[in-house]
């Protein structure tokens, strides 16, 4: 079978010309998982998050309890912050769940320190929100933690622009990564 020639001689070298220049410009390296290291992404679900703005946000995976504050306690459903695990996968770390009724905040955290500081400060232990990753292995992303003093309110995000417009607005704390998540909007989980 013959096919017509589209492009003239001409083209067609430019063409290889430029994508060879761009292959020798650019490596592109592509890694799979491990699955010696990884949990399996498909295993992975959305961490659904809700909010009642400048008092609180709450993240869980389980959609009841979203239902359950934002008909009863007042929330807003935010939707789905990013991917994580229920149970534990290779490599992936508890994502502790700790609450202050007084203040009106849930604090999520990797570390059993901060967890164990927080319990001392009247804060209670929640069940376990998540599992994910400690470091940025298997295709994960930061998912970034910011604190308001003001406000006694901590958020948590995958985006690192949603991140840096809060600190911008004054009174907000880069408190760093509190580990790693998969990115919702990737086709791989």
């Amino acid at each position: 079978m013959k096919f017509p020639l589209i492009f003239g001689s001409t083209t067609i070298a430019l063409l290889l010309a430029f994508f060879a220049s761009r292959s020798a410009a650019q490596k592109i390296v592509v890694k799979a998982p491990s699955p010696l290291t990884c949990g399996n992404p498909s295993d992975a679900v959305p961490l659904y998050w809700s909010t009642i703005p400048s008092v609180d946000v709450f993240y869980t995976t389980v959609i009841s309890d979203i239902t359950s504050v934002v008909r009863g306690d007042g929330y807003d459903f935010g939707g789905i912050a990013c991917l994580v695990f229920t149970t534990q996968e290779l490599s992936t770390v508890p994502l502790f769940h700790v609450y202050n009724g007084n203040l009106i905040d849930n604090f999520y955290t990797t570390s059993t320190t901060e967890r164990d500081l927080a319990l001392e400060s009247g804060y209670t232990a929640s069940p376990t929100a998540a599992y994910i990753y400690p470091s940025q292995i298997c295709g994960s992303i930061p998912f970034y933690r910011i604190y308001s003093s003001i406000d006694t309110v901590h958020i948590y995000t995958i985006n690192v622009t949603e991140r840096d417009a809060i600190l911008a607005l004054g009174g907000w704390t880069d408190e760093g990564i509190t580990g790693y998540v998969l990115d919702f909007h990737s086709t791989c989980a």
